[in-house]
């Protein structure tokens, strides 16, 4: 996998788009059927949250999946850092990518749900430290994954003369995506990571802020990122999660029937400011119209942001199926 543009007669070709999904499911048989279906329709990458209140665990999950499909690849979307230490994820991430082939792309966050820490009896420390501790966890899984024997000590994490064993197939390592809504995620990814998620900020328990689906909001942080990262922009791939659309022939009408229904639909969001139907016709995060309107959303997007990597819940992949389809050559 790339993750670098081309270039063309002196001038930056687009990034081609990427697609993903993720699933929700708890047999073996229905995982294994949602990602072959995932794979017919032309998605790229299958992914599984990591969380307490899942049903399944992650790493063994994405093993049977890239065992049985050897034709997509398997994300962490994404790994809590807070629920492991830092060799016990890099070595177990190293041996996922051995055993897949070197078809990991490996997603960490620094832990956002209060109640699950909770339930492991694990301090729910303030922002700053968590993200201060994935800082760390980032700077661990990298020297981790070169291969070499190294220590480190830091303000939360210490090792001392590990030598990394399994080293990842894919070198230097598996694609790091970092993420999130504020600056200081997004000023880590901008350093750190090859694949940038951009959310609107989160609110209080671990919610999203509506206030920032639009898409004047999402192109600010790109732009952020883009100022952070600087010469490594151009090597950034940048992702956006859709949380839900529709197809529909009549897009304002599906906005505002949507609108009517945000508070049971949207349950990862706090509605701290009023959402507008032009507000959702425009958002990334959404996508409402004929399959013609959203490739041409997606287009837009990519022109005016460079994002290129499109990720989406379950119950979307049959519409973006389509929509992959018309963007299979763009």
């Amino acid at each position: 996998m790339s993750t670098h543009l081309t270039q063309e007669s002196g001038r930056a070709r687009p990034r081609p788009f990427r697609f993903g999904t993720t699933s929700f499911l708890t047999a073996r048989s229905e995982l294994l059927e949602e990602a072959r279906k995932a794979e017919d329709l032309g998605f790229g990458t299958f992914g599984y949250p990591d969380h307490f209140f899942m049903p399944l665990s992650t790493i063994p999950l994405l093993m049977m999946v890239a065992d049985n499909l050897p034709g997509l690849r398997v994300t962490t979307c994404v790994l809590c850092n807070d629920f492991r230490h830092p060799l016990i994820m890099a070595r177990d991430v190293a041996t996922l990518d051995v055993l897949s082939g070197g078809r990991l792309e490996l997603g960490l966050g620094a832990g956002y749900v209060t109640s699950e820490y909770e339930m492991a009896g694990l301090a729910f420390d303030p922002g700053q430290v968590r993200f201060e501790r994935l800082a760390e966890a980032v700077h661990i899984a990298k020297l981790a994954f070169a291969g070499e024997t190294f220590s480190f000590k830091g303000e939360h994490y210490q090792v001392r003369e590990w030598s990394p064993c399994p080293v990842p197939v894919q070198r230097p390592r598996p694609p790091l995506l970092l993420g999130g809504g504020g600056r200081h995620l997004l000023s880590l990814a901008a350093v750190e990571a090859d694949i940038v998620n951009v959310l609107p900020a989160s609110a209080a328990a671990g919610m999203l802020r509506a206030s920032q689906i639009t898409f004047e909001s999402f192109k600010e942080k790109v732009d952020y990122v883009r100022q952070v990262a600087g010469a490594r922009m151009p090597d950034l791939e940048v992702q956006v999660l859709v949380f839900d659309g529709a197809l529909t022939t009549d897009r304002r009408a599906a906005a505002e029937a949507f609108l009517g229904e945000s508070k049971q639909r949207l349950h990862q969001f706090v509605f701290d400011a009023e959402v507008t139907p032009d507000d959702l016709l425009g958002s990334p995060y959404f996508a409402f119209g004929t399959v013609e309107d959203v490739t041409d959303q997606l287009l837009r997007l990519r022109q005016e942001t460079g994002a290129s990597y499109i990720v989406v819940f379950p119950h979307l992949m049959d519409m973006f199926g389509q929509v992959i389809d018309r963007l299979a050559n763009s």
